[in-house]
């Protein structure tokens, strides 16, 4: 019998005293399972040996792999790449180009392989300062003199390599690493190119076409269209673009980055630098009113349109919300209002007017356009808004109706977490009474006004505004 299905269940744990017979009972019940606790325990503590012992063995084991380890790693770091790189750049340059001092050094810049790279190599075992004279076009000639200790090894670190960064005034400098081909960089995850020289060979973007680039950011010249760039678009989940033109050919223009982005399903982070077209009109097709709807991002977490500082471009939130930094003055009202119900996974939206407006300052952002981000039907913008941040002076909208849109946000199940306005004018009505309930559960609210007239910004033409209009789409 199982003790739970004891008689005296009910008994146990109180002040009742059984009778004699029922105490023999009590001890008859006992029998079986005093001895399964017995077995139990014995069975622990051989359990409990045997795991002492095999802890024994193993601690054996590790002592032993170290000690076969240590002369192991010890041979090998006898034939490291960077210890080979250094003595036959040594045995290069030490009778002619090397004057070596009694300050400690641990950096050597220096020129490896046949015609191949720049690279620093950190060693200990450098303790004397040596200065390399290189000449760019002593090192560009006979290349097949340079020494071909290493070579084996540099394409072993290659293949290794997942993160490559190059920046250069010098194109011959990195043109070898330009030109390497997919099998050279199999792990090659994330690629950073800034180059002042004009990029025109294709064979110069061979780099491009490693099988697991998922990162990149180029910023180079060219004449070649960005869209011939012999990427795996589909597999991108970072990009960032500069191509100026060459001759009147090549850069990216409006056409051309949308047709990018279509390319890119898998996009999380998205820079482009329109340097192509740069006047867009309202009447335009390549304005951001009429393309602005038929982005084809899924995945896009952050929306930037228009200049912005860095500093004040918040970080990405989470894969299932969306910041947006928009400057209204790209856009009418009824444009906005597409904008936003484009984009219905907005939790973060700051509005601040950067460049020239078309119909002058404040034009989009009224009392209408608070109660189109009501809401419920017909509008039902933005339903995840938490944060939002208006600045002067495009903050055309009263005071009544800040409270008027405070109070319907913050009664939905997602409500505001942060709401902040910068008007270009003093105060009509004090609405931070009516704010205070909002403000006591944890909402953030910030109203900042003008007294003074002459502290109002007065909108002034200012023809530089209409030389260039950048646009970046993260």
């Amino acid at each position: 019998m199982l003790l739970v299905d004891s008689p005296f269940s009910n008994q146990l744990n109180t002040n009742y005293t059984p009778s004699d017979p029922e105490i023999l009972e009590i001890r008859a019940l006992l029998v079986d399972p005093t001895d399964e606790l017995a077995r139990m325990d014995t069975q622990i503590e051989a359990m409990i040996a045997e795991i002492e012992a095999i802890v024994i063995a193993l601690n054996q084991l590790e002592e032993q792999r170290e000690l076969l380890k240590r002369p192991i790693d010890a041979h090998r770091a006898s034939f490291h790449p960077s210890g080979v790189f250094l003595r036959t750049s040594f045995e290069k340059y030490s009778s002619s180009a090397s004057r070596p001092s009694t300050t400690p050094s641990s950096i050597l810049l220096k020129r490896l392989g046949p015609g191949s790279h720049l690279q620093a190599f950190e060693s200990h075992f450098i303790h004397y300062a040596y200065a390399l004279e290189l000449d760019p076009y002593s090192l560009q000639s006979s290349p097949g003199r340079w020494p071909q200790a290493g070579e084996s090894r540099g394409d072993m670190a290659r293949t290794r390599l997942r993160s490559l960064e190059l920046s250069s005034r010098v194109l011959s400098f990195i043109y070898p690493l330009l030109q390497l081909s997919p099998d050279d960089l199999p792990l090659l995850k994330h690629l950073r190119v800034r180059l002042r020289a004009n990029i025109e060979k294709q064979a110069d973007k061979n780099i491009l076409k490693a099988p697991a680039l998922e990162d990149i950011s180029l910023r180079l010249y060219s004449s070649a269209e960005p869209l011939s760039y012999p990427l795996s678009w589909s597999l991108l989940t970072g990009l960032k673009l500069e191509t100026y033109p060459q001759s009147g050919q090549g850069g990216l223009d409006t056409a051309g980055a949308l047709d990018m982005l279509r390319r890119c399903p898998n996009l999380l982070r998205c820079e482009l630098r329109i340097t192509m077209g740069h006047h867009f009109d309202l009447s335009d097709d390549a304005s951001p009113i009429q393309w602005i709807p038929h982005l084809v991002v899924p995945k896009l977490c952050r929306l930037q349109i228009g200049d912005w500082d860095p500093k004040d471009i918040a970080g990405r939130i989470g894969d299932s919300y969306m910041t947006a930094h928009i400057d209204p003055n790209h856009f009418t009202s009824s444009s906005l209002h597409e904008l936003l119900r484009s984009f219905p996974m907005i939790s973060h939206l700051r509005l601040a007017a950067f460049s020239t407006a078309f119909d002058g300052p404040g034009s989009s952002l009224d009392d209408s356009f608070l109660a189109l981000l009501h809401p419920g039907p017909p509008h039902d913008l933005c339903p995840l808004l938490t944060h939002m941040v208006i600045l002067a002076p495009c903050a055309g909208f009263s005071d009544a109706a800040v409270l008027g849109f405070v109070r319907v946000r913050m009664a939905l199940s997602t409500p505001l977490k942060q709401f902040r306005v910068d008007f270009g004018r003093g105060p009509e009505v004090d609405i931070v009474p009516d704010l205070q309930p909002f403000i006591s559960n944890g909402l953030r609210v910030e109203l900042e006004y003008r007294n003074d007239a002459t502290d109002v910004h007065v909108w002034k033409f200012n023809p530089k505004h209409g030389l260039e209009q950048r646009m970046s789409l993260y």
